[in-house]
């Protein structure tokens, strides 16, 4: 089996001269034990368990073997092509920094040739590698630890998170990547962090790395729902909709509790969110526009008496729909696409009544303001009538007759317009 600090011990790899500075404390190593070494890309491979990766390969689980190039250039060549298709203006970036200045940030590598951190740098190399012919090595410091041993997969991912979530700005971690990650982390049969450790390792607080925990189960709950693989999260991030998820996880740990009949409701309200959600899908709403639309059904449906009504109008559609992209056998967004367009007629009678109970509920929203402004103008004449007639430090002494005829003036107009609209709302009510 490779090791690199073997390698390294017998004098095979070549030291940069660079002292790496740890961005945490972890046991067993420090900066002065570490240094930084020139290692040949053939001995690297790329890590299935890192969370910027995980999403992509997890439909392909059982298909990948991780290997460097020796071993498997399959596996490397399949996951670069990935990295690429994910940012390929960022990836030609690095490329071109790398071939005008060299490598500027070394990585972390494991004993193994795993890739800690690197990723885009790796595949950069490789790029340059591949094109130009030139013998390149990728400068990385080798941690002396495997993913054999769970104490060490521990410190592995703490120290990944440092770097990623600490070093490296966090927005070039995508949602759908951070919220699997968070739950591939913290979940299953062999967790190695809670989501307590995990708020602390990548600085967010606990209360949102349960969001996104929550904006994961849903995501699988929907890749269930549609028939798809329980693991093809590149559906959901090709669809751009994983604020919708997010969302919902927000609205339905607010408005349901644990008791039986709750979770009933709350199951009833999941299956209406996915229709919503395959709705947003087919008419092309994603990204801000998506939330908004999720955010406003989620204030004005869901957490409203209307919740249960518009949960059994739509019942039926939403099974059925559930059954048919079941028997199309889902696999990829086109796959997805298509049977919403098979299914068009469904998929627009959802909408339709999407569509009335949103507008309803702006309506009922405009006339709940409107009586709003009433109550608070009728609580000023109240408040100015217990006062005395005046508001605030006004003293009658410092009002003049014309100006308390102009008063009685306008309390005249007012008893006259509030009997008439009084008489208005009486008729509409006969």
């Amino acid at each position: 089996m490779l090791s690199l600090i073997e390698l390294a011990k017998e004098g095979n790899l070549e030291k940069t001269g660079a002292k790496p500075k740890l961005p945490i404390k972890v046991d067993g190593v420090s900066s002065e034990t570490l240094d930084v070494y020139k290692i040949p890309l053939e001995y690297l491979y790329y890590n299935d368990k890192n969370g910027r990766i995980a999403t992509g390969i997890s439909q392909y689980h059982d298909e990948l073997h991780p290997a460097n190039d020796h071993g498997d250039p399959q596996y490397n060549n399949f996951i670069a092509k990935l990295i690429e298709q994910d940012n390929s203006s960022a990836l030609k970036r690095t490329e071109k920094s790398i071939q005008e200045s060299g490598q500027q940030v070394y990585g972390y590598v494991l004993d193994d040739g795993r890739i800690v951190d690197g990723n885009r740098r790796f595949t950069a190399l490789r790029d340059i590698h591949q094109s130009t012919g030139k013998t390149v090595y990728f400068e990385a410091v080798v941690l002396p630890f495997s993913y054999n041993n769970t104490t060490e997969r521990v410190k592995i991912k703490k120290l990944e998170l440092a770097i990623q979530m600490g070093v490296e700005e966090r927005q070039n971690y995508d949602p759908v990547d951070l919220a699997v990650d968070i739950y591939q982390t913290t979940s299953g049969d062999d967790p190695i962090m809670t989501q307590a450790d995990y708020a602390a390792d990548s600085h967010m607080r606990p209360t949102e790395v349960k969001k996104y925990y929550d904006g994961a189960v849903y995501m699988k709950k929907f890749l269930e729902f549609i028939g798809a693989p329980e693991n093809n999260f590149n559906i959901i991030k090709e669809s751009k909709v994983w604020t919708l998820f997010y969302e919902m996880g927000k609205s339905l740990s607010k408005n349901f509790g644990d008791d039986p009949e709750s979770q009933v409701r709350k199951n009833e309200t999941m299956n209406s969110y996915f229709g919503v959600i395959l709705y947003q899908i087919h008419v092309g709403v994603s990204g801000n526009t998506a939330r908004n639309h999720i955010r406003e059904y989620s204030k004005n449906v869901v957490n409203s008496v209307d919740n249960e009504d518009f949960n059994d109008d739509v019942a039926d559609i939403v099974d059925d729909l559930s059954d048919s992209l079941q028997d199309d056998e889902i696999h990829t967004t086109s796959d997805l696409m298509q049977s919403l367009t098979d299914e068009n007629d469904t998929v627009e009678t959802l909408g339709d009544t999407f569509d009335t109970y949103m507008r309803n509920a702006r309506n009922s929203e405009s006339v709940d303001k409107f009586i709003r402004n009433i109550k608070q103008n009728v609580k000023y004449y109240h408040d100015l009538n217990e006062d005395g007639g005046l508001i605030g430090s006004l003293r009658y002494n410092e009002v003049s007759e014309d100006q308390l005829k102009e008063l009685q003036k306008y309390m005249r107009d007012l008893n006259q317009l509030s009997k008439e609209l009084f008489s208005k709302y009486g008729d509409e009510i006969r």
